[in-house]
């Protein structure tokens, strides 16, 4: 049993091992933080850390402490994604999630290098990624997928150009906003803050999207 653990330590402190778990943990918490993967990348991700830890607890050189300083990495790395702190919380996740990787090891200038080429490998990695499945990216949640143009079925607000110029009916008091009738269409219109009885002549003499500006018309 004891030559089976050290055998199985060996294997997974080897830096060509470790460096591959920590490729494997970077890539897939990165990837379920940009991709929501409904939590199968983060749980390989996870794995891959695990294993790294694993292997050097085995031979002694991880303890609590390095798994602690690691956990509270991950936990500040969700908190991102909950509370907007404009990427602090990111950035000292980060911090003491790379901080357990370099602690729980036997040697942290060889961590610091596996930890290194792993982190570029993972930028690679994550990059091509978002290259070619940008379309289902976190970023998509909070941007409009589809232009909103008429030929899709969407309208935008009714021009109303046409107005401008025209003649029309005050059919209620403008207060200064209320209803006119103008080129036979009941609209409702907004004086420049006087006051309009209802059955006189008005002009349009503004037009600012929905707003329709009127004035009295004077004979």
């Amino acid at each position: 049993m004891s030559m089976l653990v050290d055998n199985l330590s060996a294997f997974l402190t080897h830096p060509v091992t470790a460096t591959v778990l920590l490729v494997v943990g970077i890539v897939g918490i990165a990837l379920e933080l940009l991709f929501f993967s409904s939590g199968l990348l983060a749980a390989a991700g996870i794995a891959g850390f695990a294993f790294y830890f694993l292997g050097f607890y085995l031979a002694g050189f991880a303890g609590f402490g390095d798994l602690a300083v690691f956990g509270i990495g991950i936990v500040l790395l969700i908190l991102e994604l909950i509370v907007p702190s404009f990427g602090i919380l990111g950035v000292l996740g980060a911090i003491c999630l790379f901080g357990g990787v370099l602690m729980a090891s036997s040697d942290p200038k060889e961590a610091a290098i596996m930890l290194g080429v792993a982190l570029l490998i993972a930028i690679i990695t994550v990059a091509f990624a978002i290259k070619y499945f940008k379309h289902r990216g976190v970023w998509n949640r909070f941007i409009l997928r589809e232009q909103l143009t008429t030929d899709k079925g969407f309208t935008s607000s009714p021009d109303r150009s046409y107005l401008l110029g025209l003649i029309g009916e005050a059919i209620t008091p403008l207060r200064p906003a209320g209803t006119a009738l103008i080129g036979g269409e009941r609209v409702d219109v907004v004086t420049n803050g006087g006051f309009i009885p209802s059955g006189k002549e008005v002009v349009v003499t503004e037009i600012e999207g929905n707003r329709v500006v009127v004035k009295e018309k004077n004979d």
